[in-house]
């Protein structure tokens, strides 16, 4: 994995090393040692660390959902055209957790651990997308249409962006959905009223 998940050099090669265990075992057969055994740390280093693999993977997902954000918000800049920016940030925001899960056989069980452990990470990805949605699509809707419409229709826009994630039987086929999503989005706020 390129990006890093973490500031600290060894939480972040912690937070790595779990990412791979928990892609190679599963929540539920991971375990502490094959983290600290893959970090090249010994378990009481690891125990310094995290008190235990539900900590490890919550803190791992903050992690990529924190990276997930930089990312779309990267790769969305304002000048970019609406259906453009929101491909490139959807793409950005679920693809690294698509295929982290998708990768791994284990990728349903890590879906429900997931839900299970890190619902509230979950929220506040799709609140930050949302923002970063609503902030795009107002100097396109203008300032005479009212801020709860736009947030409604942000809050749209990220829940089937989200939608596409579960959908998608490859990585191919989510970068397909999303622009097929965005283009479609796109047409929509620029064709006249009728």
């Amino acid at each position: 994995m390129s990006i890093s998940l973490d500031a600290d050099p060894r939480r972040d090669r912690i937070l790595q090393a779990a990412l791979a265990v928990f892609a190679r075992y599963g929540f539920k057969r991971a375990s502490m040692e094959d983290v600290a055994e893959e970090a090249g740390i010994s378990r009481p280093a690891l125990y310094q660390s995290y008190e235990n693999k539900a900590a490890i993977f919550a803190a791992l997902a903050l992690a990529l959902g924190r990276a997930s954000c930089e990312a779309a918000e990267a790769a969305w800049p304002i000048h970019l055209p609406f259906a453009e920016g929101l491909a490139a940030a959807g793409l950005a925001l679920h693809g690294l957790s698509w295929q982290a899960l998708h990768g791994s056989p284990h990728g349903g069980e890590l879906l429900t651990t997931d839900s299970v452990l890190v619902g509230d990470v979950v929220a506040a990805v799709d609140s930050r997308m949302q923002a970063l949605v609503q902030a795009r699509l107002m100097p396109i809707l203008g300032a005479s249409a009212p801020a709860d419409q736009i947030g409604l229709q942000a809050k749209a826009i990220t829940a089937a962006l989200h939608g596409l994630k579960a959908q998608a039987g490859s990585f191919e086929e989510l970068v397909a959905l999303t622009t097929q999503l965005a283009q479609l989005i796109g047409a929509g706020l620029t064709r006249p009223s009728l």
